[in-house]
């Protein structure tokens, strides 16, 4: 089993190179990892503390890696419990955990959580600026099917993306390959965890793909970016509006 240090090592790996993330999220599963709970606990189920994160307000678990600094938050306040990552992961599925909160902290997101427990890893991401300087957008004369019919189905259980565009990415470096952009319209405060989602859910068939695909956020509420007007992009996924009864939701 991996140690409190050596997994504070492959964490301080992944946050220096995104490549080292799956090694870092693959040990985790099996290392020993800490959490809060109530002082006093009248159930026989588990029951772990939660706090709002300060990145998007959302509630999440705090999970440490090491029983020191579980117990540095804690400050007498609450508990420790401590478990396999697998078995907590699995205990709280559907609710996001935040990894060290007090250090350089990680959030994973519940469809995150998903996939790796499923298939015991999750996509690397590498966070990046296209400068009008380095990059030109085109449109594709046809988009991969593979990954259309892959966000067909994976966008309507994301909440908050309303729409999704395709496009390519040409870099005026002659000698970097062209990339496949894929543009989501959704809530502009929660555009990290729209688009790790969406990630999560295609890095499957992005890793069958022979090109590497990047993703961009706009606010939906707002007008789209200028060049997929320019471009005359269509949709290649928009949340439609359904209407039962005297009812209406999205789908």
């Amino acid at each position: 089993m991996i140690s409190s240090s050596e997994l504070d090592d492959l964490m301080a790996q992944s946050l220096r190179d995104f490549r080292k993330e799956p090694a870092f999220f693959r040990a985790l599963l099996d290392a020993i990892v800490y959490a809060h709970a109530p002082l006093e606990n009248q159930s026989e189920r588990l029951r772990l503390v939660m706090f709002k994160s300060p990145d998007d307000g959302d509630f999440v678990v705090p999970v440490f890696t090491d029983e020191a600094k579980a117990n540095f938050a804690a400050r007498g306040n609450v508990r420790i419990v401590s478990m396999a990552g697998r078995s907590l992961l699995n205990a709280i599925r559907g609710t996001a955990v935040m990894i060290n909160p007090n250090d350089a902290r990680c959030t994973l997101y519940p469809e995150e959580i998903k996939e790796l427990l499923a298939s015991g890893s999750i996509a690397a991401v590498q966070k990046g600026d296209f400068t009008d300087d380095e990059t030109e957008c085109f449109r594709l004369e046809k988009p991969p099917r593979g990954l259309t019919q892959a966000l067909k189905k994976a966008l309507p259980a994301i909440r908050g993306v309303d729409v999704a565009f395709i496009a390519g990415v040409k870099w005026r470096q002659a000698d970097r390959p062209n990339r496949v952009l894929i543009a989501l319209g959704g809530r502009a405060g929660d555009a990290e965890r729209e688009v790790r989602s969406t990630i999560t859910a295609l890095h499957r068939i992005v890793h069958e793909l022979a090109q590497e695909v990047d993703l961009t956020h706009f606010d939906s509420k707002q007008a789209a970016p200028e060049w997929i007007h320019r471009l005359g992009l269509k949709p290649v996924y928009r949340r439609q509006l359904v209407t039962t009864g005297h009812l209406s939701k999205y789908n």
